[in-house]
């Protein structure tokens, strides 16, 4: 009787661990599939214009830059959470000793044609700000001087 109830928790063991290995990538969770593409395009606010395309989002700031690789997926609630680089300006021409470029994550949420999002320098935990974007708004950045 112990035998027959040890290969029941056995069977039951590999048949729990066989089904999660189909919800599992090859780098682990799949992604959601209710997730959407934040919608391409040109969106822009107060001190932020921001390019969305399904291989690359650019960002630009009044006094910097960034890039997003891939496409921002947001889940069904809007929400999303994606990393990047971001490279600071400063006045005055380009010069070769220019600041480094820094890893950054943005978190928001999009609804509609409207955006939030929080974006911080993941090096030092510093932030860069909030900002609320627009779909189909050209900003006009005051760029360092």
């Amino acid at each position: 009787m112990t035998l027959m109830k040890g290969r029941i928790a056995a069977a039951v063991l590999v048949a729990c661990a066989a089904s999660s290995c189909g919800s599992m990538g090859p780098r682990g969770p799949r992604p959601d599939p209710a997730a959407t593409p934040v919608k391409a395009g040109q969106w822009g606010g107060p001190h932020i214009a921001m390019t969305v395309a399904a291989s690359k989002t650019d960002i630009e700031f009044d006094c910097g830059r960034a890039a997003i690789d891939g496409a921002i997926d947001a889940d069904p609630d809007g929400a999303f959470a994606v990393t990047g680089t971001f490279m600071p300006e400063r006045p005055g021409p380009a010069s070769p000793d220019a600041p480094p470029s820094r890893p950054m994550r943005m978190k928001g949420s999009v609804k509609d044609d409207d955006m939030r999002v929080t974006i911080v320098l993941t090096d030092k935990d510093e932030s860069i700000g909030d900002f609320t974007l627009t779909l189909g708004t050209v900003t006009r950045l005051m760029k360092c001087r």
